[in-house]
Formats: structure tokens, C-alpha cells, sequence
């Protein structure tokens, strides 16, 4: 009889139970761990794809990396462009090829939002002026008057307009407020409401454009981008009126009278150059004409010095010839007759074809 030891397995037996659990979870362990390095890596490349953005073509980015601008605030243009997704980075985005207005808030009786929703102006006003409610201007000589004024600019340095102001737009607002009472101070009332309307606005517009430039705001005013208005406080606006309507006349009347000064005075040149021209034809008619006559007296001078008595018949022989011609009858009184004698009838005589006098 063989004795057997019992800690070591009969041959042929598998193996014991807890070394197939231990196996069986060390391969799960591994298929774990495949699924986890997969899934991270799954991870990583979607946190690395998200940081891809696209800059449209109106567009500029600025990318803040722990809230700092990147590469001193570069400009990222239009396109796609790659940045640490967040918290790391940020991409702020600007439309800085488009328009932005901001309005004066001082000088008009009205809010920007009053005047942006159309609200109807107040027909009249208080006699006194309270600068909490209503705000005005002074003009240069000294009257008080209502003014206002839009500015349309451009952001063309983002990284100043938002890094290095809390609110630049602010700024910009009291650029516009300062300019329009300034620009306000150096006209007097009339050149504003009408005669020098287009002066002003360009005045506000430079107070403007010098006032951001000295604060280098980051933005650009365009020539023309500056909009103005004005009024008269409201309860002169019927003096006023009065007086723009007696300005328009009196300038219609001096118009009146400068164009018929100018229809009269063309006129009455016209009329002297026309006489003077008409003078000077018959003056230098009536010159040639006595020139004419002074040489063929010169001729006839000479001739009558060469012979005076053959000058004398020749001109009686032509004077008598041409007063044969147009005459009828001719009547011949013989030489040293000092009587003539014709012999009337109660009748006149008839005329002869052959140029010969008839008795009846």
C-alpha cells in the first residue's frame, strides 16, 4: 500500500480553482485597461480638436492664454487658426470692418434712446432750464441752444480697445460730448441753426477725431462720419422761427434785386455797346465818305487850275445833261435875254410821246 502525500495533486487533476479567478481577472484587468488608454486617447485628441476655430471674413481674433493677449496681441485674420481649447485659452472675436456709432449725451432735451424710438418733440418747454432734465449748449454769443451728435467709428487696433480701457466706449462718448460743446462755443447761434451749418458739423468733427487721436483709443472716425443736429430751446422755437422766416425773406428780396440789377445793368450794356458800335460805323462812314469827296475835289481843283474856263463848260455841259434827262420839257432862253414870255391856255398841254411840246 503506497501511501500519497495530500498537498500534492493527483496527476491528470487541473488547476486549483483560485489560480483561474486570479487569471480570469488579470485578463479582464488588461481588456480595462485597453478601453481606458483608448477612451483617453479618444479624449485627448477631441480636447486637442477643439481648440481648431474659424475666423470669418469680416473678422479679426485675439487669442488670451491665462487671460494675457498672446504674441502682444496679435491679429489672427480670416481663416481657420488652432489655440489650447478652454480654460487655457480664449478666443475673442471682432468685427472691427464694421461700423460703430456712439452718441453725445449732453446738449439735447431729448435721451439717445428717446431720439433712436422716434419720441415726438415736445411743442414747447419750461422758460427755465433745469440742466438735471434738459442739457443745452452756449454758443459764442452767448444764447443757449440744443444740440447733438452721432459718431460712426471703426475699431482699427482691437488689442487697445479692449485691453487697455475698461470701457473705450465710454471714451468715445465723452470725445463726442466735449467736441460738441466746444465746436459749440465757437459759433454764434444763426451760423448754427442756418448760415454755417456745414462748418459746425466739420468743427465736431475734428474736435473729435484730434480728441481720440491724443487718447489713441484704438479707433478711426472716417471723414463724414460725424451727424449733427441742432434746435433752438423749445420755448423760443416760435421766435425763431420768426426769425428764420425773415431771414429767407430778406435773402429772397436781395436775390430779387441783385437778379434785376444784374437783367438791368446787362441790358443797359448791351444797349451802350450797341450805340457805341452804331457810332462808330457812321463815324467811320461819314470819314470815307469825306475822304471820297475831298479826293475827287482834289482832282476837280486840279483840273479847274490847269483851264478854268473849259472846267466851267464841261460842268455846266454835264449838269445840263443830266437835267435833260429826267425833264420833259425843255425851255432854252437865248443868251442876255432878261425877258421870257410863254403863252398859257386854260387847258394844260398834253404830253407828247417823242418828248415834244403840243398845242391843243
Amino acid at each position: 500500500m503506497n501511501s500519497q502525500n495530500p498537498n500534492v495533486p493527483p496527476p491528470g487533476s487541473g488547476p486549483p480553482a483560485e489560480d483561474a479567478s486570479s487569471q480570469a481577472l488579470a485578463e479582464a484587468m488588461r481588456s480595462s485597461f485597453v478601453i481606458v488608454q483608448i477612451i483617453m486617447v479618444a479624449l485627448v485628441l477631441v480636447f486637442l480638436g477643439s481648440g481648431f476655430f474659424t475666423v470669418g471674413p469680416q473678422e479679426q481674433a485675439i487669442i488670451l492664454r491665462l487671460g494675457r493677449p498672446v504674441e502682444g496681441g496679435r491679429l489672427f485674420g480670416p481663416g481657420a487658426h488652432w489655440a489650447w481649447p478652454h480654460p487655457i485659452d480664449e478666443v475673442v472675436k471682432l468685427r472691427i470692418t464694421s461700423l460703430t456709432n456712439a452718441d453725445a449725451s449732453v446738449g439735447w432735451y431729448q435721451t439717445p434712446e428717446e431720439r433712436a424710438n422716434n419720441v415726438p418733440t415736445p411743442s414747447s418747454g419750461p422758460s427755465k432750464l433745469n440742466p438735471a432734465i434738459i442739457t443745452y449748449a452756449l454758443t459764442a454769443d452767448t444764447n443757449i441752444i440744443h444740440v447733438w451728435a452721432t459718431a460712426y467709428y471703426r475699431i482699427t487696433d482691437p488689442s487697445v480697445f479692449i485691453f487697455k480701457f475698461v470701457n473705450a466706449s465710454a471714451f468715445i462718448t465723452n470725445a463726442l460730448n466735449n467736441a460738441l460743446l466746444r465746436a459749440s462755443s465757437e459759433f454764434p447761434v444763426d451760423g448754427i441753426l442756418t448760415s454755417n451749418q456745414a462748418a459746425f458739423r466739420e468743427r465736431v468733427e475734428q474736435q473729435v477725431r484730434d480728441l481720440i487721436d491724443a487718447q489713441h483709443l484704438g479707433v478711426t472716425v472716417d471723414v463724414g462720419a460725424v451727424t449733427v443736429g441742432h434746435s433752438p430751446p423749445l420755448y423760443l422755437q416760435a421766435k425763431f422761427a420768426e426769425v428764420v422766416k425773415a431771414t429767407q425773406e430778406r435773402d429772397r428780396l436781395l436775390k430779387a434785386a441783385q437778379s434785376y440789377a444784374n437783367t438791368n445793368v446787362a441790358r443797359a450794356t448791351g444797349e451802350a455797346d450797341t450805340r457805341v458800335k452804331v457810332a462808330e460805323a457812321t463815324r467811320k462812314r461819314k470819314v470815307e465818305m469825306m475822304a471820297s469827296q475831298a479826293e475827287v475835289f482834289t482832282n476837280l481843283l486840279a483840273q479847274y487850275e490847269r483851264d478854268p474856263e473849259l472846267f466851267k463848260r464841261i460842268r455846266q455841259m454835264t449838269i445840263l445833261q443830266s437835267v435833260y434827262t429826267n425833264a420833259q420839257e425843255k425851255i432854252l432862253l437865248p443868251p442876255n435875254s432878261r425877258e421870257y414870255r410863254l403863252q398859257l391856255g386854260r387847258e394844260p398841254q398834253v404830253p407828247s410821246t417823242n418828248g415834244l411840246p403840243t398845242s391843243p
